[in-house]
Order: C-alpha cells, then sequence, then structure tokens
C-alpha cells in the first residue's frame, strides 16, 4: 500500500484518493440501492460513475480535495466513499462540504461518525475556512444524527446538486486564548458568583434532576446550596473569574482541602456557562491553575456527574499521564477522584 495513495486515515478505515482501478467497485455502489436511496433512488448508471470519479480525481489535482474511496483496514474491501470538497464540485463558490455514503453492509458499526468527525478535523486543520457544511436528502433520519453528533448544526433547505437538500454547518472554534482572563474575586462579588453557581444547578440536573434536593424552587430559580462565603474567610481558598473578551465565562474556587494532608490543591468549584464550553476555554483556564498553584492536586466528582467526570478525566489524563484515579468518602459524600502532581509538569513545559 503506497501512503501517497492515501487521503485521510482513521482508526479503522482509510479515504484514499479516486483512481479509475476503483471504477467497477464504485459502480456496484453507486447502483445499490440502499446506498443511493436518498441520493439518487434510480441510482448511477456506469457513465454517470466514470464522469463523476473523473472529477474526483481532477477536483483532487486541482486543488488537493477530492470525495474518496473508503477502505476498511482489518478486510482490506471497498466500502464506500468519503470526502471533503468544494460544495458539488463548485469552485466558483467558497462553501467546503464533506461528504460520505457506505455499504449497507459496513452500517451500524460507526463508520459514519468516524468518518465525518475525521473529515471536520482534517478541514479545519488543512483549510484557511471557519466553516464546514455538509447537504443531504431532509428525510435522510440516519445521516440528520451522524451531522448532529459531530456537532453540525442544521441551517435550513437550499438547492444543490439539482434537488432540495437539508444543510447542515459547523463553525471552527475561533477562541483567541489571549483573550481569556483570570481575575482574583473579591468578597464584593460573591453574589455573582452565588448567580453564576444557579446555572451549574441547571446544567447538572441533566444528570441529578430525578433526584430529591434537586428540584427547582417555587420562585423559579435553582439554589446552588454552596455556602461562597466560607472562601473568603479562608485564606487557603482562591477564587477567581474567568472573563473571555470582557465577557463572564465562569468561575474557579482553588482550597487546600484535600482527602490528606499530602494533598496541597484542591479543585473545589470549577464552572464554564455553557456558551463557553466545547472551545477549549475550560482546558486552558484549568492548565493554568495546574501551572500556577504547584504540587499534588485533587479533582472531586460526584458520581453520576458524567460530563465532569468526562472533562477531567480527559485534561488530566492530557496534562499529565501520572495520575491516580480513586473512589474516597468526603464530608460522608462519596466522590470520585483524580490525584496528580503538577509540579513536574509545569517546570518542564
Amino acid at each position: 500500500m503506497k501512503s501517497e495513495t492515501i487521503f485521510l486515515e482513521t482508526p479503522r478505515l482509510l479515504i484514499k484518493i479516486p483512481s479509475m482501478d476503483y471504477f467497477e467497485g464504485l459502480s456496484e455502489l453507486n447502483s445499490n440501492a440502499e446506498v443511493m436511496r436518498y441520493i439518487d433512488p434510480a441510482g448511477k448508471k456506469p457513465d454517470e460513475v466514470r464522469t463523476r470519479l473523473q472529477q474526483a480525481i481532477e477536483h483532487y489535482e486541482k486543488h488537493g480535495l477530492t470525495f474518496g474511496v473508503v477502505i476498511e483496514k482489518s478486510s482490506g474491501k471497498l466500502i464506500g466513499q468519503a470526502g471533503i470538497i468544494y460544495l458539488a464540485y463548485d469552485d466558483t463558490q467558497p462553501d467546503i462540504e464533506i461528504g460520505y455514503r457506505l455499504h449497507p453492509d459496513f452500517w451500524k458499526k460507526g463508520y459514519g461518525t468516524e468518518l465525518a468527525s475525521a473529515l471536520v478535523k482534517w478541514g479545519f486543520k488543512h483549510l484557511s475556512v471557519d466553516k464546514l457544511v455538509a447537504v443531504i436528502n431532509p428525510h435522510n433520519e440516519n445521516s440528520r444524527k451522524i451531522l448532529e453528533k459531530i456537532g453540525m448544526h442544521y441551517v435550513g433547505k437550499k438547492q444543490a446538486y439539482n434537488t432540495e437538500v437539508a444543510e447542515y454547518q459547523i463553525l471552527r472554534n475561533t477562541v483567541d486564548y489571549q483573550h481569556i482572563k483570570f481575575v482574583p474575586a473579591t468578597i464584593e462579588q460573591m453574589p455573582m458568583m452565588q448567580n453564576l453557581a444557579r446555572f451549574y444547578i441547571y446544567d447538572v440536573t441533566e444528570y441529578f434532576g430525578h433526584e430529591k434536593g434537586w428540584e427547582i424552587g417555587s420562585d423559579g430559580l435553582y439554589d446552588s446550596g454552596i455556602n461562597f462565603k466560607k472562601y473568603w474567610e479562608d485564606n487557603n481558598a482562591f477564587p477567581y473569574f474567568i472573563y473571555y473578551r470582557d465577557e463572564i465565562a465562569g468561575f474557579v474556587i482553588i482550597d487546600k482541602n484535600g482527602t490528606d494532608s499530602t494533598v496541597d490543591y484542591n479543585m473545589a468549584q470549577f464552572y464554564i456557562l455553557r456558551k463557553f464550553t466545547n472551545k477549549g476555554i475550560g482546558k486552558y483556564v484549568a492548565y493554568q491553575c495546574f501551572d500556577r498553584y504547584q504540587g499534588i492536586w485533587e479533582a472531586m466528582v460526584i458520581p453520576g456527574n458524567e460530563g465532569a467526570y468526562r472533562f477531567w478525566r480527559s485534561i488530566i489524563k492530557d496534562y499529565t499521564s501520572d495520575v491516580e484515579e480513586y473512589t474516597h468518602k468526603v464530608d460522608n459524600y462519596w466522590r470520585n477522584i483524580f490525584r496528580f502532581n503538577s509540579f513536574k509538569k509545569a517546570n518542564n513545559r
């Protein structure tokens, strides 16, 4: 297998640069009624397949983009097509689209999601675009689910490929980390932090809303139940607000209340407003905390808070491979805990 024939590689699949060598396999794929149900119910005749294949070859030669051939690594079989091109091969307009189609024998394996996600990552890494699009038959619910799963959002219907399609888009993460501020919070700002904590409670009711004590109040407000004043009364606590471009984006409170005396710092409270999540801001701020306060750290998660658990597990293991994970009772409540040493990591950056 020559590496120059590979356009993109995923854990289980290869997208190979198209050539006429794949004509017979693509003819079979594009005449399959299930494959073409939402693309072209009549299927593609051999001459149409040949024309499209030549178009894909020329598009790659001109732009370095193409609708390639999908090969399953484990079997070596041609199982579909996928790629990234100017929308409908029209380079007179700016939109870049991702697309894929798979043989029915290879549905329900997660291959569609694997391909779509990889194409989005490739596009934003290699192309100077702030948006990628996908267009599908409005009735293709399976493709809708895949696009929504990888973070694309529906924007409406339009004409493409001589038919009406549903258009999805995803925007590049354009966060400028130089505009993130990490500002000590004053006691006068405590009410603002309490207000933000109501949003935190709202977010985690996704996981705990069925439990007693997590109900919304009769006044329509969630009660954070957190005694924030103690953090200003304790010399070993460090409350901060997070700002992005001068807009408040969340808060962080660090203290020294670990599970034992060997712990230097504990992530007591950490919250990023939903508007600013999935942009790398939380990870950036957490790393700033770890680097600024060097020593043995703990980050505790309430069992069942899957969002927080996935967040801390991911970013701490990216920060350092030397991390211990265990469950411990804290103030009569069980907590899932991550422990690591930030001193060595911070000084080796």
